[in-house]
């Protein structure tokens, strides 16, 4: 289908139905920016050079101007952009999926039906879970069910669990793709990657994709629209509650924290979690976690809770910790914070609290962290809402993949794992005396390095085990490479004996403890020493054969066992011995020092006989004859012999040779290859009176002159001597 995208919507309209005006703010410093960010989410539009554009109510305007924000009107420059949106959106060739416009990101039926396929697929670790009904749906519209896809071990009791949501806010594309691209990710790579193996194995990650269905459908086509689609609530302007102000714990507690009219951006509904869609969250979440904090704002949840609350939000490339109702640190603030800072580790986004310039309310942090005590951290990613296909592919997807997976490895204690060293890398240094060893690098300095750093400690220990996930009686210690124990980043190796492989393969499982005795996540790192199907060929022409190993590997070593020789290339060629079958052993060994070998036969049809030619090149009575011109297709190792009038002379591939005399001499060359086979070449070399030596004649001297008479006499004589010794040397002559 040819789209074309309608007029983008702005996301906030006033009571009147009249859109409220669009801003350029304008800040001192970054901080004053992100505060913005936060507090007027609801209010942005787009990033600029020298700020962001908001759409602001007056009383917006008042409350940024209080803070020291600069505004500029800017309903021009916001037109001109949607002007030149509606152009961008456009799709010049025929879209069979996706959002017009944006084929990255499923529409809401596909994302269904994708997930629907994934449980056909995998059906032994996943479920597809019905927690409840759209608002379009409740109310006769053509609205959705509300599911949950649940992956993991279905075996476990009370197993940690990573609960995310994803597109809360319709507008904001990017957040249901990631997830869904999460879940490909766990299900497709669970045989192949040892982390996702043991993550599943021992949790359970559950994911609601389209949190906001009906209000999805509407930014579908094209509109900026955050809210639901409930249409007791500003129907023929910004309709709808915002999800995200409508949780009931905190409901409408702060002020300004949410807005009570109706088509604001920010409304928060007739009641705590009055909207379906978010009444069926808090009734899903209430069953998955138990509640372990107090009552009072100042009580802590135990800090080796397990569970972890992602709410996926764009954009603004941030990443965000309770509270956002107060202005102070939770009492959870270290682990919320290593956990934040760990996660934008991954994805570069700044990490902090989530207060803002303001205060909010009734958000999925209430419930997740102040009712419950979960441990709960919101994405804003990338940098905008109808985020491109290209910047989504190349950087969104990649870095936050990175991040959901470190989260679903710290999912069993939070705020405790994430304060622990990390394993950095895992590589096979090799073999030594039959046992395997693996350098692991640790580290307590994988926290985000924006908006300040963590107390890292030093690395006490790195234990390991084999095949199994680490417990009390089946770890070892590494050894420190260096032999101390004395940095915040530390290499170990770790050794075990290829006895330990099963089938040539082992799975090992390492984790990293600071001095403090804080443990970190574990990593796990498959390592297969065996070898596959060997193959290899030998084809041959005549006796010469090439020899090619059928499978490459780096730093591995071969071994070609002939008869009487042996080759250690990859890939050669050699001559064999006899016609027939001529048997040779291919033996691999990896850098484990697996060995395996096979046999394969270098069948020799038939023997080519060699071909003899040689070159002669003459001055005088001196000839250089070069037999480089024969050859042989069997590719041997050719043997010469050249007879001058039946007399042998040479065994020389190339020699001088001196003619004594005028005459005609027969000159031969007979080859021999290693199998015996003969070829001869013959031709002559005819001296004549004409070959001999030219008599060199000095010039005259003028005889009236004494000197050069005298000089003339000398000159002959030296001519006639040097000449006389050339002779000599021509017949030989012996004095």
């Amino acid at each position: 289908m040819l789209f074309v995208a309608p007029l983008l919507l702005a996301s906030t309209l006033s009571l009147s139905g009249v859109q409220d005006p669009v801003y350029l703010a304008t800040f001192d410093n970054e901080q004053q920016e992100i505060k913005t960010r936060i507090s007027f989410h609801h209010a942005l539009l787009s990033d600029e050079r020298n700020g962001i554009l908001l759409q602001l109510s007056n009383q917006d305007v008042l409350r940024l101007q209080s803070k020291g924000i600069k505004l500029t009107p800017a309903d021009a420059l916001w037109h001109s952009k949607v002007k030149k949106m509606q152009e961008q959106h456009v799709s010049q060739s025929v879209q069979t999926s996706g959002i017009p416009g944006f084929a990255c990101y499923a529409t809401v039926e596909e994302t269904l039906a994708s997930v629907e396929q994934l449980t056909q697929q995998y059906p032994d670790i996943t479920q597809w879970v019905d927690i409840g009904d759209s608002w379009q749906k409740i109310n006769g519209g053509s609205g959705y069910d509300l599911k949950v896809l649940k992956i993991g071990n279905k075996n476990l009791d009370n197993p940690p669990v990573l609960f995310i949501q994803s597109a809360l806010h319709a507008r904001e594309y990017a957040t249901a793709g990631l997830t869904l691209d999460f879940a490909k990710m766990l299900l497709n790579d669970a045989k192949t990657n040892p982390d996702i193996a043991w993550i599943l194995e021992r949790h359970q990650i559950h994911i609601l994709f389209q949190s906001n269905p009906d209000g999805r459908k509407i930014a579908e086509a094209g509109y900026l629209q955050r809210k639901n689609h409930n249409e007791n609530h500003c129907p023929s302007g910004n309709v709808g509650v915002d999800l995200n102000r409508n949780y009931s714990f905190g409901w409408n507690t702060v002020e300004g924290g949410s807005s009570g009219q109706a088509c604001q951006a920010t409304y928060r509904g007739k009641s705590g979690a009055s909207e379906p869609e978010v009444a069926a969250i808090e009734d899903y979440i209430r069953k998955l976690y138990p509640d372990v904090r107090g009552t009072n704002d100042d009580d802590a949840a135990p800090s080796d809770t397990q569970g972890l609350y992602l709410d996926i939000h764009s954009y603004s490339r941030l990443i965000l910790w309770p509270w956002g109702n107060i202005d102070k640190p939770a009492p959870n603030q270290a682990g919320l914070e290593s956990l934040g800072k760990k996660l934008a580790y991954f994805n570069n986004y700044l990490p902090q609290q989530s207060i803002g310039l303001y205060a909010t309310d009734g958000t999925s942090d209430s419930l997740a962290y102040g009712e419950l005590g979960i441990a709960h951290i919101t994405f804003e990613l990338g940098t905008d809402f109808f985020q491109s296909c290209d910047y989504y592919q190349e950087t969104l997807k990649p870095d936050n993949l990175k991040a959901l997976l470190y989260a679903a490895k710290v999912v069993e204690a939070p705020y405790l794992l994430t304060q622990g060293p990390d394993i950095e890398s895992i590589e096979v240094v090799g073999s030594v005396g039959g046992n395997i060893e693996v350098k692991v690098s640790a580290t307590e300095e994988r926290f985000s390095k924006l908006n300040g750093e963590l107390v890292a400690d030093n690395i006490a220990t790195v234990k390991y085990s084999l095949n199994e996930y680490p417990s009390a009686g089946n770890t070892r210690l590494a050894t420190f490479l260096d032999g101390n124990a004395d940095a915040k980043t530390e290499n170990v190796i770790a050794t075990f004996n290829q006895s330990d492989l099963i089938d040539g393969k082992i799975t090992l499982y390492f984790q990293g403890k600071d001095v403090t005795g804080q443990v970190g996540p574990v990593s796990a790192f498959n390592l297969d020493a065996s070898l596959p199907t060997l193959r290899a060929t030998a084809t041959c022409e005549g006796a010469k054969c090439e020899f090619k190993a059928g499978n490459k590997f780096g730093g591995y070593s071969y071994l070609w066992q002939f008869a009487d020789n042996s080759y250690n290339e990859e890939q050669f060629t050699a001559v064999m011995p006899q016609l027939g079958e001529n048997k040779v052993t291919y033996q691999l060994t990896n850098k484990f020092g697996t060995t395996q070998s096979i046999e394969i036969n270098a069948q020799v049809q038939e023997l080519i006989k060699p071909e003899a030619n040689f070159s002669e090149a003459c001055e005088i009575y001196v000839c250089n004859f070069d037999a480089g011109l024969s050859s042989d297709l069997d590719g041997s190792q050719l043997t010469y012999e050249w007879t001058i009038d039946a007399d042998v002379v040479s065994e020389l591939g190339k020699f001088e040779h001196d003619f004594i005399q005028d005459g005609t001499y027969a000159v031969e060359l007979k080859v021999t290859d290693e199998h015996g086979q003969t070829a001869t070449k013959q031709s002559e070399v005819v001296f004549t009176a004409n070959t001999t030596p030219p008599v060199a004649v000095a010039p005259q001297p003028d005889v009236t002159d004494p000197e050069a008479k005298n000089s003339g006499g000398l000159l002959n004589f030296l001519t006639l001597t040097l000449l006389g010794l050339f002779v000599l040397r021509r017949k030989k002559l012996k004095l």
